[in-house]
């Protein structure tokens, strides 16, 4: 018989990269924001940069496919959120 939590928003096991692998997500976002204020290379090699940067001290993260990718999906969906929330901003300076 299947368990059913009393508090089925908690999950027992992780069920997305963001939630099975935390430190990525955060130091994606973080390295979006960092993005975002400037940085003289492209978005792409930003990224890339920054992962490896991330990873350097242990070379077992580097080849984990899936704390990459938690990276980068944190990393683009940061961009996106702040994209976003810009032009909510600016449409309303122009309305």
């Amino acid at each position: 018989m299947r368990h059913i939590s009393a508090r089925p928003e908690q999950s027992s096991f992780p069920n997305t990269l963001t939630e099975r692998h935390p430190l990525f997500s955060y130091a994606g976002r973080c390295a979006a924001d960092l993005w975002l204020q400037g940085a003289p290379l492209s978005m792409a090699d930003f990224r890339d940069l920054r992962f490896r940067c991330l990873v350097s001290g242990d070379t077992s993260f580097a080849g984990d496919p899936a704390r990459r990718q938690a990276f980068d999906d944190a990393f683009a969906r940061q961009i996106a959120s702040s994209i976003a929330s810009r032009s909510r901003v600016e449409g309303r300076r122009h309305a």
